[in-house]
């Protein structure tokens, strides 16, 4: 008997072949593509890998036109010269499928991974080879796991995760691509120039939530109000207290508590304490883990997730593209808290203090996933990690730690001052006891802030009555781990799609900042969209078309349903966008004009113009030259090849700004605008 399991990666192919492998195992390649040949239970064992997708949607004839819905899946390598490696991998697969008895998928077990293994399967191996195929299910990649996960594979495929993967893939493709063509041809009936302007299921809507704040920030008109504060002197150190009207919205009114106060005593009419118990928090998912990374360390979701997958597939922790806020007992807490408490010295102190515990119990949320717990670390030991990946796989093991401690005590703590009739309050609070916060360490967000020892009646020197004058703030812009979770709430996207979704905003440059802005190109797009076709921006069909998918997912429709349903949607919203395509192409193409000249300037010359990418006519060159030329003759040579984004910031010895070059296949990397600049070797 021989079978082949079909994997995700190489890496996860050599940890996979490593854990079933009974007498140790060959590696061979074929095409420069390495798999691996073992022996289990006296069977040939072929471990073969795929590389992420290996087919991927495409149009079938030439789109002229939209709505346009003939597609079909083609390799990924003739799609994109970028993905020029996988044809290896696919022929690899193809060719070590044949004369195979048995087949087992052995990739991510979600949407995505699942649909990869059933295109290698049905179009490398053979249609027949579906209905042979076993499913391994794991949410680790720990040599424990994956034995299990063989010698317990379903006897058939995931085809829920199959089917939701392939319907949210053509959803995609027929709101990306027709959306984005209409936009485009709408420019090119205005203008009778081609430009690419992106829209997409989730993209959109998603873009509206952004450019409704920008817009709530423009239209925000500041009010004035007035803050009194207090600064009394305690045991000679100074504290503050602060009125009991938080905001004066009177200029006089807050002058006359000003008088009152001044030159006069604060004496103590009350003290109010009160202890409250804080529970741990619960175990990582996906987005907690963004949004912490996020707070802790500035990392971009994204940057996060990717992490986070170089750490699961390393064996140190489980599969972080999960929903949930569960830890099974199944996965053996004193078993991993032992192991950590092996790692470091600062891990067994945590270890020690848990396992000499009566009971393991974590304190979980609400959030289930049906397919995979909550992100925990394996207890394998981590070898060569960089330094944002040790940042990352720390959390992630106090994280795990924090669940299983108890709650933390803290006093709070509320002063109530008479001063000539005026109330000051003094709040502050301090930990009793630390409980999980210990586990946690440097990751607590909480400010420990104890008052000096009072008592009621006392009288405090008042040392400065001070009257600050404020504005109200404009509402507080997303950042990119607060619009995960708002689009998480409004059902948009998924946990693995969502940050991928923020990331195509900033490319497309609708959005930048870490505090986000939407670009004036990003404010047109939805605004054309909003006047002439609001349904393309609307969240609640995204929404809808969401919840249908994870139905699909648990086999409760058929997909090709949701597809027809989506299909008829686009008919309508499509044939209404038609309509007013030579009004929205005005407006888009005056907004595309105006973003690609904000675009291409870098910076000031020194002669007060603007430093701007030109493109010669003659030679089509580019190079940076002043606006102010013939005047101004200052020029700079530029890299003929790869993206320039500015990074904001001037040379120290030269004094032009410093550019971000981003070459195909290559490091990016960062230098200044003068090639003579003597910092330069």
């Amino acid at each position: 008997m021989k079978t082949l399991v079909i994997c995700e990666k190489p890496a996860s192919a050599v940890k996979i072949a490593q854990a079933i492998a009974e007498n140790g195992l060959k590696k061979r390649y074929h095409e420069g593509v390495p798999y691996y040949e073992l022996k289990h239970d006296e069977h040939k064992i072929i471990v073969a890998s795929a590389l992420g997708h290996l087919f991927t949607l495409k149009n079938l004839k030439p789109m002229k036109s939209y709505p346009f819905y003939e597609i079909g899946w083609i390799p990924v390598h003739e799609a994109s010269r970028r993905t020029s490696r996988t044809r290896n991998f696919s022929a690899t697969i193809q060719a070590l499928s044949r004369d195979v008895d048995n087949f087992v998928v052995a990739t991510d077990f979600d949407n995505e991974g699942s649909l990869i293994g059933y295109n290698a399967l049905r179009y490398l191996c053979g249609e027949d080879s579906v209905e042979k195929a076993k499913r391994m299910k794991f949410s680790t990649l720990t040599a424990e796991d994956l034995a299990l996960a063989y010698e317990h594979a379903s006897p058939r495929l995931d085809f829920g995760n199959v089917n939701a993967g392939m319907a949210r893939h053509v959803l995609d493709w027929y709101w990306g691509m027709n959306l984005s063509l209409a936009m485009s041809l709408a420019v090119k009936a205005a203008e009778n120039k081609f430009v690419k302007i992106s829209a997409g299921r989730v993209q959109t809507p998603t873009l509206k939530i952004l450019a409704d704040r920008e817009r709530e920030i423009a239209a925000f008109k500041a009010a004035p109000f007035w803050v009194l504060k207090l600064v009394l002197e305690v045991d000679g150190s100074e504290i503050a207290a602060e009125h009991d009207v938080d905001r004066f919205w009177e200029k006089d009114k807050a002058e006359r508590a000003l008088a009152v106060c001044s030159g006069a005593t604060a004496i103590v009419s009350s003290i109010h304490k009160h202890r409250f118990e804080r529970p741990p928090p619960a175990p990582f998912n996906l987005g907690a883990l963004q949004s912490e990374a996020y707070r802790c360390f500035g990392f971009s979701p994204m940057r996060t997730q990717k992490i986070a997958q170089e750490l699961y597939q390393a064996a140190i922790i489980s599969y972080p593209r999960t929903d949930s806020q569960k830890l099974p007992p199944a996965i053996g807490y004193a078993r991993i808290i032992g192991l950590l408490g092996r790692i470091s010295i600062q891990y067994k102190r945590c270890s020690d203090e848990l396992l000499a515990s009566n009971e393991l119990r974590p304190n979980e949320g609400s959030k289930v996933d049906p397919a995979h717990p909550s992100i925990y670390p394996t207890g394998e030991k981590p070898e060569g990690l960089v330094g944002p990946q040790k940042k990352i796989y720390d959390l992630i093991v106090r994280r795990f730690f924090s669940v299983f401690g108890r709650a933390a005590l803290i006093e709070s703590t509320k002063i109530i001052l008479d001063v000539n009739e005026q109330i000051f309050r003094i709040d502050g609070q301090r930990l009793i006891n630390e409980g999980w916060m210990k586990f946690y360490d440097s990751y607590v967000p909480l400010k420990d802030s104890p008052l000096p020892p009072l008592i009621e009646g006392q009288e405090l020197p008042v040392k400065k009555v001070m009257l600050e004058s404020k504005e109200t703030q404009p509402p507080a812009r997303y950042n990119p781990t607060s619009i995960l979770k708002e689009m998480e709430s409004r059902h948009l996207g998924t946990k693995g799609t969502r940050a991928q979704i923020l990331q195509n905003l900033y490319s497309r440059e609708y959005i930048f900042g870490n505090q986000i802005n939407v670009t004036d190109l990003g404010l047109e797009v939805i605004g054309s969209l909003l006047t002439f076709c609001p349904e393309i921006a609307s969240e609640n069909l995204t929404g809808r078309f969401e919840k249908d998918l994870e139905i699909v997912q648990v086999g409760g429709r058929e997909k090709g349903a949701i597809i027809s349903e989506a299909q008829s949607e686009l008919d309508k919203i499509l044939g209404n966008f038609k309509k007013h395509e030579l009004e929205i192409g005005k407006r888009l193409a005056r907004a595309y004009r105006a973003a690609r000249i904000k675009r291409n300037i870098l910076g000031k010359c020194q002669c007060g113009g603007d430093l701007r990418i030109i493109r010669s006519r003659a030679t089509q060159k580019r190079f940076v030259g002043c606006s102010n030329y013939p005047t101004c003759n200052t020029a700079f040579p530029l890299p003929q090849s790869g993206d320039i984004t500015l990074r904001g910031k001037i040379c120290t010895f030269c004094h032009t700004p410093i550019i971000k070059i981003r070459l195909f296949g290559k490091r990016p990397y960062e230098t200044c605008l003068d090639p003579k600049c003597r910092k330069k070797p």
